[in-house]
């Protein structure tokens, strides 16, 4: 069993700085903090340039081609905090959406995430991958 890694707190402050940087701080506030604290809001409220990111099945082939070894699992809704889990047991999409509420995954170097949100299909998931 993985150990915690960071707060979620810390994580998802750390996501933001790699994945929402050009946000306005009055926006994060507005958008995510007061919402729920859900950072994935940076692109259902497209607060991130659409072209930047990835929805839906278009979301879920982008996370299926990535290498998952040393990725930071988040599991919101879940006990464990951050982790750095075995990637095999999140190794795709499918297994992502079967059994987690809501997921986010980002690769060892915040270069690339991966989000299954709690809203079922109606918004998300989400990938980014930063150039």
């Amino acid at each position: 069993m993985s150990k915690s890694i960071m707060t979620k707190q810390k994580f998802k402050n750390q996501w933001l700085r790699h994945f929402a940087s050009d946000v306005d701080k009055k926006d994060i506030e507005k958008y995510v903090v007061d919402c729920g604290g859900y950072v994935w809001h940076v692109f259902s409220f497209e607060l991130v340039d659409k072209a930047l990111f990835l929805v839906g099945d278009a979301a879920r082939e982008a996370y299926d081609l990535e290498d998952k070894t040393n990725c930071i699992f988040c599991d919101m809704f879940g006990s464990s905090g951050v982790t750095d889990k075995a990637a095999a047991e999140y190794s795709n999409a499918k297994s992502i959406d079967t059994s987690v509420t809501e997921l986010y995954v980002v690769s060892e170097d915040f270069s690339w995430t991966y989000i299954k949100t709690h809203e079922n299909g109606l918004c998300g998931p989400y990938f980014m991958k930063i150039k």
